[in-house]
């Protein structure tokens, strides 16, 4: 197996969970966008809470004022992510769709640069789907926030676990 290709385990996991967290994603994508939406608001806050814990008793005194602004934005964001659901859906759509345009051409590139790799063709597959899908996020933002998360971030998540088990099953038959 080549050294920049994560072990074979690793990569079947990873697709298998991905397999399962988008068909979960798909089945209940209301649900599943507030509940996203909501527990990156609470790791902002713990975040936040945390670096401004720092800020103000640590011992490094350099950069005492910056971080101390850092960690308040990262509080406040949270805050906002999480007492305000429907607005902060709005704002992680368009984080997605941003996510899954620049995720796309990525896979693309280096799709293309692992040709000799038997499963390339499902990195590139993925890395399609997935600007597809950021494109289809951006046309209909903000009417459709409240589903799109969880429908395009499952069938994402679906190519994406595919993808992996695929790249997986292929670095089996390639030489150590």
């Amino acid at each position: 197996m080549s050294n920049n290709t994560p072990s074979r385990g690793w990569l079947l996991f990873g697709g298998v969970l991905s397999i399962i967290t988008g068909i979960l994603a798909v089945i209940v994508p209301g649900m599943f966008g507030y509940i996203l939406t909501a527990l990156i608001g609470a790791l902002c806050l713990v975040s936040g809470g945390v670096g401004l814990f720092q800020a103000l008793f640590g011992k490094d005194s350099a950069h005492r004022a910056l971080s101390a602004l850092s960690a308040a934005l990262r509080f406040a964001a949270g805050a906002a992510l999480f007492f305000f659901t429907d607005s902060g859906m709005l704002t992680l759509t368009l984080i997605l769709a941003a996510t899954f345009v620049v995720e796309g051409i990525f896979c693309v590139v280096t799709s293309l640069r692992m040709r000799s790799n038997p499963a390339w063709f499902w990195l590139l597959l993925n890395g399609i789907v997935a600007a597809i899908l950021g494109w289809m996020i951006f046309s209909k933002w903000p009417m459709d926030s409240e589903w799109v998360i969880g429908v395009l971030y499952g069938i994402q998540a679906l190519f994406s676990g595919v993808a992996m088990i695929m790249l997986a099953l292929a670095s089996k038959s390639e030489p150590a």
